[in-house]
């Protein structure tokens, strides 16, 4: 009985030991501070944008998604590796619905990477080709938007004061106690080129500024009967803690609209 306890006690020794784990390898890391835009064509409008994440795969596999700027991401390889960016933005402004834009092509390089080093990289994308782009960015006379019959007021261009504006003019709405309601909308036929599919995205870049929350969606409308509206998103104003609005920037994912109407 004695030698049979001992034994017992021995063999439970020897299997904590066995169980130790094994230290683990020093990872390599690397750096994003941001993702830059190329533009290679004014039909691309500006290189202004919110990318706000970096996607990182490393031979094909998806090491994580993180919010720039991110000093250190670690990466558990070492050599030379296939590295590939996806630039990331918040779908509709919102925290929480984050995704790969799909109209930027990737970033790639082949990078060599040392456990416990911090490599730089500094990522550019562009748009990708032969995509269907429609832009107003108030430069025209007139603008391609006008107010519905309902509206109390319109949208008009300004050219000043320079503090109001982003990369040359802008359309203002003006609101006040006997104009405060404002629906646009526009006849060009081009605009309406909307993908029907719900596996084909469609969004609206949009740079704005506002003191009040305003409604972002569609006018649609099927057949002889009257057009229906229907939202997408409300924005809230962009002021800053002294109350002067900030320009922003944001993508709304028009397909969860338009996907749904004929």
């Amino acid at each position: 009985m004695f030698k049979s306890t001992f034994f017992i006690f021995i063999l439970a020794v020897v299997s904590g030991c066995s169980t130790i784990d094994p230290p683990e390898n020093i990872p390599s890391f690397i750096s994003i501070n941001e993702i830059d835009l190329q533009i290679n064509n004014s039909n691309e409008g500006t290189n202004l944008h919110a990318i706000t994440d970096a996607w990182v795969y490393i031979n094909g596999n998806l090491e994580g998604v993180y919010e720039l700027p991110a000093e250190k991401i670690p990466l558990h390889y070492t050599g030379n590796q296939d590295l590939k960016i996806y630039a990331g933005i918040k779908k509709n402004g919102v925290s929480g619905d984050r995704d790969i834009y799909d109209f930027f092509t990737s970033y790639t390089q082949n990078i060599e990477l040392f456990p416990d080093s911090i490599i730089p990289i500094n990522p550019i994308v562009e748009y990708e080709q032969d995509l269907y782009i429609w832009i107003e960015d108030f430069e025209d006379p007139s603008t391609k938007f006008e107010s519905t019959s309902i509206s109390d007021t319109t949208i008009y261009i300004i050219d000043n004061p320079l503090a109001d504006l982003i990369e040359g003019d802008a359309g203002a709405i003006s609101m006040k106690s006997s104009n405060y309601f404002c629906e646009l909308r526009t006849d060009e036929l081009n605009f309406n080129s909307f993908p029907k599919n719900i596996n084909t995205p469609c969004y609206m870049e949009l740079n704005y500024k506002c003191n009040h929350e305003f409604t972002v969606g569609i006018l649609h409308k099927y057949g002889t009967l009257p057009y229906s509206k229907e939202a997408l998103i409300t924005l809230s104003p962009t002021e800053d803690e002294n109350g002067l609005a900030q320009w922003n920037k944001t993508y709304l994912y028009l397909s969860d609209v338009t996907n749904f109407f004929p």
